[in-house]
């Protein structure tokens, strides 16, 4: 009890912090099904057999996961495959780096920088995005740990939230040109997760997605285009 009164006191509620309260939450659950099963038999039963079933094919389709060949892996083996060697790749801070190093291939086969996206939206932000973007060669986003919040804080930070907006429409010059997802599955359906909490996808089956530069925007342009109007 002390633990939920301390964690469900947090403004944003993390999955992993919860799990030690869900066997609880499962005796209660089950107490409750068969309290109805009690007064109903046929409701219960019915009930409880649902329920009983549901979490069962949950189980499965999510286990479906681990099935498949990791996002990250796949998007490194697709990065080896297709972008030459020495090519300029930026990606994010506070997010694991790609390629990730496979048998001979190493990321050191590529010049790696990282977009410090969290700091403080200003002018000077505008600028160093602006530089960062008309250098690369193309934008690796590993998962939606970033844009899947910022995007939606345009009163803290408007210009990030403008960036990846523009950049999910091609208006600054990059093309998305893969795109890497593993979700649960059962029986051919396919159920998006995208919607889950953060922490829910991001480690063990993020979207990976890779922008190519193909429309070369000079620093000059991008500066006029980042620019919040």
């Amino acid at each position: 009890i002390l633990y939920i009164l301390y964690v469900g006191a947090w403004h944003t509620k993390f999955v992993r912090f919860m799990l030690p309260f869900l066997p609880f939450l499962i005796l209660s659950a089950s107490w409750f099904l068969f309290k109805i099963k009690g007064r109903s038999q046929t409701l219960g039963r019915f009930l409880i057999s649902f329920f009983c079933i549901a979490t069962f094919l949950w189980a499965l389709s999510f286990f479906s996961i681990y099935t498949k060949e990791q996002t990250r892996i796949t998007a490194s083996l697709w990065i080896y495959q297709h972008i030459p060697v020495e090519s300029k790749l930026l990606g994010e801070h506070w997010d694991d780096g790609l390629p990730v190093s496979l048998n001979s291939l190493s990321p050191g086969l590529y010049d790696i920088d990282q977009l410090t996206i969290y700091e403080s939206d200003n002018n000077e932000k505008i600028k160093y995005y602006a530089e960062k973007l008309s250098e690369a060669e193309y934008i690796i986003i590993n998962s939606r740990r970033l844009y899947g919040t910022l995007m939606y804080l345009p009163a803290k930070y408007p210009i990030t939230s403008r960036y990846y907006e523009l950049l999910f429409a091609g208006s600054l010059g990059y093309e998305k040109v893969a795109e890497f997802t593993s979700y649960p599955s059962l029986f051919g359906i396919i159920i998006n997760d995208d919607a889950s909490e953060e922490t829910f996808q991001v480690y063990d089956h993020p979207k990976v997605m890779i922008f190519k530069n193909n429309k070369r925007l000079s620093e000059e342009q991008l500066e006029v285009t980042l620019t919040v109007q």
